[in-house]
């Protein structure tokens, strides 16, 4: 379940798109959890370079792809899946929850 209580301001005031660095690692991670709990409840979280990309916008792909090589670094994603197209991720830490 997603954790309410565990969002930080900047979320729940729809200002994180507006500092700078966006999208930041912890920032994927919010839009990824959340739609993921809105849609499908419970389960393994995955997704691909390509979706969020498509969701952010064309125009951050290059803090897009650092945020994410950030987030397999520090342990918060992993590479499950790497094709010529796109790379699929799996969310192994959650801070939402």
């Amino acid at each position: 379940m997603f954790n309410t209580s565990k969002i930080k301001l900047k979320y729940i005031l729809g200002m994180h798109k507006d500092m700078p660095g966006y999208p930041t690692g912890e920032d994927i991670l919010y839009f990824i959890i959340k739609r993921h709990y809105e849609k499908e409840g419970t389960g393994e979280i995955t997704f691909t370079d390509n979706f969020v990309v498509k969701k952010l916008g064309q125009e951050y792909l290059d803090t897009i792809i650092g945020s994410l090589n950030s987030l397999v670094h520090d342990g918060y994603v992993n590479v499950t899946r790497e094709t010529k197209d796109s790379t699929t991720y799996k969310v192994l830490k959650n801070d939402f929850i």
